[in-house]
């Protein structure tokens, strides 16, 4: 059994939930997608916006994008790509974090301050998912 299952629950023969980390910290992007993935997540990686925005375009099923508020060398900052996300695929999720950021943006985005725990991000990203009920 993994995370994206509750407990008691059989494990389930559909695909895992696709999570997309967008993270221009290389540590931090990796970290955060390999307990991710520990817990039974599909994960696709990003440094920037940019890319990020190029994956959501193409034919890849993604279920909820969790975002660095401050992308270096991005067009766009997690803010912006949230409010992108809401345009262009209604019914994503979007999880954004930030050290520096004390609150989320204006977009009412969720928001996971920095540091966090593992578990407060798992808790977060089933929550937004809604595989908790």
């Amino acid at each position: 059994m993994n995370a994206a299952q509750g407990i008691g629950e059989e494990p389930s023969s559909k695909e895992p939930p696709t999570i997309l980390v967008v993270d221009d910290v290389v540590l931090a992007r990796m970290v955060a997608a390999s307990q991710l993935r520990h817990h039974g997540f599909a994960v696709i990686e990003v440094s920037s916006a940019d890319e990020a925005m190029r994956v959501l375009n193409a034919a890849v099923k993604v279920e909820l994008v969790f975002a660095d508020v401050n992308l270096e060398g991005s067009s766009l900052d997690g803010f912006e790509l949230g409010r992108w996300v809401r345009e262009n695929k209604p019914g994503m999720k979007v999880l954004l974090t930030s050290g520096e950021v004390p609150s989320p943006g204006p977009g009412g985005e969720a928001f996971l301050p920095k540091p966090y725990k593992y578990e407060e991000l798992l808790r977060r990203v089933r929550t937004l998912l809604e595989l908790d009920r």
